[in-house]
């Protein structure tokens, strides 16, 4: 029988194998995925923009000059 620990790190292991796969997702510049039954569209230019104006906000609350 598997101890506590084991199965603690088993389940850590899994989710953190789930965050990044999401994250490769995320990343990604695939416009349409399909998976298991689910289809997703998704628009990649405004997550991009987003995601730029959160880094050039983030960046000005620090005081770190961006070119």
């Amino acid at each position: 029988m598997l101890s506590e620990g084991i199965y603690a790190m088993l389940i850590t292991g899994g989710f953190g194998f789930l965050a990044g796969c999401l994250a490769i997702l995320y990343k990604s510049k695939c416009t349409r995925i399909e998976c298991c039954c689910i289809k997703i569209d998704r628009d990649v230019a405004g997550e991009e923009k987003i995601d730029e104006e959160t880094l050039r906000h983030r960046d000005n609350t620090t005081g770190i000059e961006t070119v």
